[in-house]
């Protein structure tokens, strides 16, 4: 598990914790305005996050409140992904969860249209409420799982605890997943009855925030695909040699790791120790460009140098050197 020095940036906002020491640290403040999904775009943009910013181990210090839901929202469809979260003392990685929520079943389709469904608080008038366990077993039941994925609008009282509140707006999000995760209201379980599919009454609509913070992500990547250009800056000879080293095939360096695969695509991860089960079952993924990515071990895909980084803890000129100038085997999995 991930410790706070491990994180590159830190994001905080309103009654967050205190910054980390060693830690770059990012405020989003929502602004003024009255109306909650504007206010925390604007201050999304005053932070000054970019896209580049969560290439790297980006965690959120959560205040202790469930609404502190509204900046992780807003930073998950900037991100274009889970953001790890840091909440009642503890880190909570979410980067690192499978992505898909089909684990749990769910009781088939609802005979009609569902339009509006409730998952947390008092059973609410004219909205069908299911509950989310907190124990071991039957964490979500097959009764709720429907109401939570084929409801087309969902409103969620979270709980009290920012951790909690955290972890049930991840689950919940998963199991609506389509392409991407989908969020929900927001809610206090006080709203009166729906009355259209997009009713605003309903609580803060995180889905809608999510979109505005993707699409303010995308401003950003236009307004520099329409940056003037300057002249090329030649590459120095070591760089050269990086990107050389990141570009010798992923899967000859994880061969080099002591990895092996049966069908190309799944790879044994060259770190079993940080697997509970000491990554009995091919873990790694390997990607079309040339990247990888151990959903327990790596945050993001990976490349042959950060691979070579991570497994064996050494600097980028020292993973270069190893991938270019030997063809030594070092096999991590019975080291």
């Amino acid at each position: 598990m991930h410790q706070l020095t491990d994180y590159v940036l830190a994001v905080r906002t309103t009654g967050s914790p205190p910054a980390i020491e060693g830690v770059k640290s990012v405020d989003l403040v929502p602004g003024d305005d009255e109306d909650v999904i504007a206010a925390t775009i604007a201050g999304l943009r005053a932070s000054g996050l970019t896209a580049a910013d969560f290439r790297s181990r980006v965690i959120y210090l959560a205040p202790e409140d469930p609404n502190c839901l509204v900046p992780y929202a807003a930073l998950c469809g900037f991100a274009g992904r889970r953001v790890d979260a840091y909440a009642g003392g503890t880190v909570l990685e979410f980067s690192r969860l499978d992505p898909q929520g089909e684990a749990f079943t769910d009781a088939g389709r609802p005979p009609g249209y569902l339009e509006w469904g409730q998952v947390g608080g008092q059973d609410a008038e004219g909205v069908p409420t299911v509950q989310v366990g907190s124990g071991a077993q039957q964490l979500v039941t097959p009764e709720a799982a429907t109401v939570i994925r084929y409801a087309a609008r969902l409103r969620m009282v979270p709980p009290d605890s920012a951790r909690d509140a955290l972890a049930t707006f991840v689950l919940v999000a998963a199991l609506r997943r389509r392409a991407d995760d989908r969020f929900p209201y927001l809610s206090t379980g006080n709203e009166p009855a729906p009355v259209t599919k997009d009713d605003p009454t309903q609580g803060v609509d995180l889905e809608k925030l999510r979109r505005e913070a993707a699409k303010y992500r995308q401003e950003l990547r236009a307004g520099r695909r329409g940056a003037d250009m300057v002249p090329p800056v030649p590459v120095s000879p070591h760089n050269k040699r990086i990107a050389e080293a990141k570009s010798v095939d992923v899967r000859t360096v994880l061969t080099r790791l002591g990895s092996s695969s049966d069908d190309g695509n799944l790879w044994h991860c060259p770190r079993p120790s940080r697997h509970s089960n000491g990554d009995q079952n091919p873990s790694m993924k390997v990607y079309g460009d040339n990247r990888t990515r151990c959903h327990r071990c790596d945050a993001e895909k990976v490349g042959p140098i950060r691979l070579v980084i991570d497994v064996l803890g050494v600097t980028p000129d020292e993973a270069a050197s190893f991938i270019l100038d030997s063809d030594r085997v070092v096999d991590m999995r019975t080291a």
